[in-house]
C-alpha cells in the first residue's frame, strides 16, 4: 500500500474553510474518538501515526478559524500576530484526551479532576497580551504554566528573538508542559512556586499571571525594571476578580483595572 501523504495542502485547507463549522467539528469529535482508541486515551500528544497527527492539527485548526473570528468580533482589535498565533497554535496537544473536541471551543477547560487547574479560554490570553503589547523579541514571564499553550501562544508571538521562562507549581503539570513545549527552544519551564519566582525573572520587561490572587505580591512589583508591564487577575472572590495591569513609570508603579475576570485561585501556601 503506498504511504500516505504527510503535507497538508493550500487545496486542503481550502476545502477545509468552505465547511460549515458544525461540519468541521463533527470531524474533529471523529479524530478525537479514533485518537482515544488508538492512544489509550493519551491525547494528541500521544499519537504514534504521523498522518492521524497532521490530520488532526489541521481540522482542528480549521475549527479555530470561527474562533479568531469571533474573538476579533467581540473584543477586537488585536495585533494580527496575536490572532495568528490563536489560530496557527495547536491547542489540541494541551487538552486532556476527554476534551479533544473542544479545543477549539471559546472556554476553559480542566487540566485535573479536581479542577484546580484549567487552560484558560483562548480570549483570554489575548486579552492579557494586549494590556502587555507582547509583541515580536520580547522577554516574557509566566507565572502558571499549567499544559503549556499560554506559553506556546506567547512563543509564537514572541518569536526566536524572545524568550518566554515560565513557572508551574504542580510537578506533574510542569512535566506535561515540558512534553508540549520540547520543540520550543525560545521557552524555558520552571518546576517552581511562582510566588517566590521574582529573583529569577531576569529582568524580563513583560510578565503574566494566570491565576487570580488576594493582592499582588510586593516581590512582583520590585522586580518590573522601568517600562515594564505585568498583568495579573486579583480579587479575593471569584465573583470579583479584575485583570489589572500594573505599568512601571518614572519609577512609579501605575495600576489600572480592565474588567471583571474569572480564574483559578493561587494554589501556593507562600
Amino acid at each position: 500500500m503506498a504511504a500516505q501523504p504527510l503535507l497538508f495542502t493550500v487545496e486542503f485547507r481550502r476545502k477545509m474553510a468552505q465547511l460549515s463549522q458544525e461540519q468541521r467539528q463533527e470531524w474533529l469529535a471523529s479524530l478525537a474518538a479514533r485518537v482515544r482508541g488508538a492512544s489509550g486515551g493519551g491525547g494528541a500528544a500521544a499519537i504514534r501515526d504521523p498522518f492521524v497527527a497532521q490530520e488532526l492539527r489541521e481540522v482542528a485548526r480549521g475549527c479555530r478559524l470561527s474562533l479568531v473570528d469571533n474573538v476579533e468580533k467581540q473584543l477586537g482589535p488585536f495585533a494580527p500576530v496575536h490572532l495568528r498565533a490563536l489560530l496557527e497554535v495547536p491547542r489540541e496537544r494541551f487538552v486532556r484526551s476527554e476534551d479533544l473536541e473542544r479545543s477549539a471551543d471559546d472556554a476553559p477547560l480542566q487540566l485535573d479532576d479536581p479542577g484546580l487547574a484549567t487552560i484558560s479560554a483562548p480570549h483570554a490570553y489575548l486579552l492579557s497580551y494586549r494590556l502587555l503589547e507582547l509583541e515580536p523579541g520580547d522577554s516574557m514571564v509566566e507565572l502558571g504554566t499549567g499544559s503549556g499553550y499560554g506559553s506556546a501562544l506567547a512563543a509564537f508571538v514572541v518569536g526566536p528573538r524572545g524568550r518566554v521562562l515560565t513557572f508551574e507549581i504542580d510537578g506533574e503539570l510542569a512535566a506535561w508542559a515540558r512534553s508540549t513545549l520540547e520543540d520550543q527552544p525560545n521557552v524555558t519551564v520552571m518546576h517552581a512556586d511562582a510566588m517566590t519566582s521574582a529573583p529569577f525573572w531576569g529582568g524580563a520587561g513583560k510578565v503574566v499571571a494566570t491565576f487570580a490572587l488576594d493582592a499582588l505580591p510586593v516581590a512582583w512589583l520590585d522586580a518590573l525594571p522601568e517600562g515594564g508591564r505585568l498583568v495579573a487577575p486579583v480579587g479575593g472572590a471569584e465573583r470579583d476578580q479584575r485583570l489589572v495591569r500594573i505599568v512601571r513609570e518614572r519609577g512609579r508603579i501605575v495600576r489600572s483595572e480592565h474588567g471583571a475576570v474569572r480564574y483559578v485561585r493561587n494554589r501556593s501556601t507562600r
